[in-house]
């Protein structure tokens, strides 16, 4: 068990811990039950196992030591405690900012979705919304640009 990556390890966990959900939502409690002592097993298996090496020594984008640093600076920025009052606020709202530009620009570095949300402990579901959303601004910015955009987009 020694030679399984973690990444599989984690994907199986999350699985578990949908399916004892399921059976919760379809209100299958002794099902859940029995579950439970499976997904406690396998977080445990989890937390244990090492990193994957095959993810520390990535042979594409990842595996470059520009764009890892780029990531650590990246996630250092994001794990930097908040300060207290409204410089909390502005300080997250940058903070998310900064990341959701970091997740376009791996994306146009042609990392893959899943890649990308790994980096991020984040989903793929959630990385493809902000891609999505910036290609929805991105057109929009476009449409401005070439004067394309019909009379309601424009300043009155």
């Amino acid at each position: 068990m020694n030679n399984i990556p973690r990444v599989s390890l984690e994907d199986s966990l999350y699985v578990l811990q949908l399916a004892r959900e399921t059976a919760l939502a379809q209100n299958k409690p002794a099902q859940a039950k029995r579950m439970g002592p499976v997904v406690e097993q396998m977080r445990g298996l989890v937390s244990s196992k090492s990193p994957a090496p095959g993810l520390t020594s990535s042979n594409g984008v990842m595996g470059q030591s520009d764009f890892k640093a780029l990531l650590e600076v990246s996630q250092s920025r994001l794990n930097q405690p908040a300060t207290s009052g409204t410089d909390s606020a502005s300080s997250s709202a940058t903070s998310a900012m900064d990341r959701n530009r970091l997740i376009g620009a791996m994306s146009e570095a042609s990392m893959s979705d899943m890649d990308i949300a790994r980096q991020f402990s984040m989903t793929r579901e959630e990385v493809q919304l902000v891609l999505n959303v910036q290609r929805k601004n991105n057109s929009s910015a476009s449409r401005l640009d070439t004067g394309t955009a019909t009379a309601s987009y424009l300043p009155r």
